[in-house]
């Protein structure tokens, strides 16, 4: 919406959060192969949760992104500390399990460019997991909640997020459109009003 609008012109936002998005679909492939789709009421309650939760999102997101990043931050933090708590309770027999297989190939075996791209916090190429026990999927599981924390902290200050792809700031201006710098739908209209874009003469 706001970059239809012209109000933000993004493209790194997009790509880190798609990959954000491929993670978390692998974390839902490996909890499935674990067999947490396999009760009816299980799989009915976590989809009509997620539909709840992303059109609570996306109305909290039009009136004000940092609101949303803020919320998705403490789910993400939430998610991290669950983790944590499982791995701390459950290790030694999470050690003596083989890992998952979608783990192993997610981690290990695919081309690893979207597994950079959302963790922001760090340089390409620095994080390569070693998958040798459901001790180390879930262990890495929780990492990665850890940097989408990470990002979700970073995306609450408008322009601050960078992917870790990308190239200098020079290089990379010509490859994005100015942005208009508002916060949240009310602010964005208003300034769309107050101060219209300038057409170009040819």
């Amino acid at each position: 919406m706001y970059e239809s609008f012209g109000w933000w012109r993004k493209s790194e936002y997009l790509k880190v959060h798609f990959a954000e998005s491929w993670n978390e679909m692998h974390h839902l492939l490996i909890m499935e192969e674990l067999g947490g789709n396999a009760w009816w009421f299980d799989r009915f309650l976590a989809q009509h949760i997620a539909i709840f939760y992303y059109f609570m999102t996306v109305f909290m997101y039009a009136l004000s992104p940092r609101m949303a990043y803020h919320f998705s931050e403490c789910v993400e933090s939430h998610a991290f500390e669950t983790y944590d708590k499982f791995i701390k309770e459950k290790g030694d027999e999470l050690k003596k399990l083989p890992p998952s297989k979608v783990a192993v190939k997610y981690y290990t075996e695919e081309d690893l460019y979207l597994f950079d791209e959302f963790q922001t916090s760090r340089p390409p190429n620095t994080r390569r997991p070693v998958i040798q026990n459901m001790y180390d999927v879930f262990m890495n599981i929780r990492d990665d909640e850890a940097e989408h924390c990470k990002t979700m902290k970073a995306c609450q200050t408008h322009g601050n997020l960078r992917s870790p792809h990308a190239l200098s700031e020079d290089e990379d201006a010509g490859c994005i459109l100015p942005d208009a710098g508002c916060e949240g739908i009310v602010d964005c209209i208003k300034k769309s009003i107050t101060n219209p874009p300038v057409s170009q003469k040819s």
